[in-house]
């Protein structure tokens, strides 16, 4: 049912985000854009991506030559042996590239900075629990197994404090990922789940029961839940939920 890892990750990766197209200027002005280190060089050129362990691909095409160049960059990336790479796509259509992608419909956002915070933190979900030394740490190498093989991938984060937080942030992921999905549900059997908290206010308890309750949803035995969990003491009472899976 779990994969429960501890401290697996090793050497810290090395982790870099890339833009094509006019998304680079959106991008660097979001005040948290400084948090991760952007690509240096040109992501089409496979020797831009050397060293680098997980990637990702940030486009929002509005010409033909973005989607060119987006198929360019992942077969770049493929050459170089990285490890993971995400493409995170906004786009309202869908997008058709061979490898999983992460599609962000704006139009499902009345406020653009709020698209660029969910981004944000599908990158730092990402970040937390693998480059970061915490309470349980992953290897790169099972999120890329999440995403192998996999056509869509889909994250949810959710927030909340009291009584039952852990509990009630995965319900918020949950329902939006059920928004999202809509009727067309493919198979999901691999599961990305963090939780993060302050050190007082986390139990490995709360995140074996949240790891319970998604396992229940996907109503799957074959299903597998990596999780991670990272410490946030600026977080206070609150505890924060993010979903990725990929089907």
């Amino acid at each position: 049912m779990f994969k429960d890892n501890e401290n697996m990750c090793g050497e810290l990766s090395n982790l870099k985000v890339a833009c094509i197209g006019g998304i680079f200027e959106i991008w660097k002005q979001q005040p948290f854009c400084t948090e991760f280190k952007l690509l240096e060089g040109n992501p089409v050129e496979s020797v831009s991506w050397k060293g680098v362990d997980i990637g990702f691909l940030l486009v929002e095409p509005d010409k033909e030559a973005d989607i060119y160049n987006l198929i360019k960059a992942v077969e770049a990336a493929k050459e170089a042996c990285i490890a993971l790479l995400i493409p995170i796509v906004v786009s309202a259509v869908a997008v058709e590239v061979p490898i999983a992608l992460l599609t962000i419909n704006p139009e499902r956002y009345t406020d653009k900075s709020e698209l660029y915070k969910n981004i944000y933190y599908v990158i730092k979900s990402i970040n937390d629990v693998v480059c970061i030394p915490e309470l349980v740490n992953l290897d790169v190498a099972e999120l890329a197994g999440l995403c192998q093989d996999k056509k869509n991938l889909i994250f949810a984060m959710g927030e909340a404090s009291g009584e039952n937080s852990c509990m009630t942030a995965a319900e918020k992921d949950i329902n939006k990922i059920d928004k999202q999905r809509g009727n067309a549900k493919g198979k999901v059997r691999d599961v990305l789940l963090n939780v993060t908290g302050s050190e007082d206010n986390l139990s490995m308890y709360e995140i074996q029961e949240v790891s319970g309750a998604v396992y229940d949803w996907l109503d799957d035995e074959q299903a597998t839940i990596i999780w991670g969990a990272t410490i946030d003491d600026s977080l206070g009472d609150r505890i924060r939920v993010s979903i990725l899976l990929g089907e």
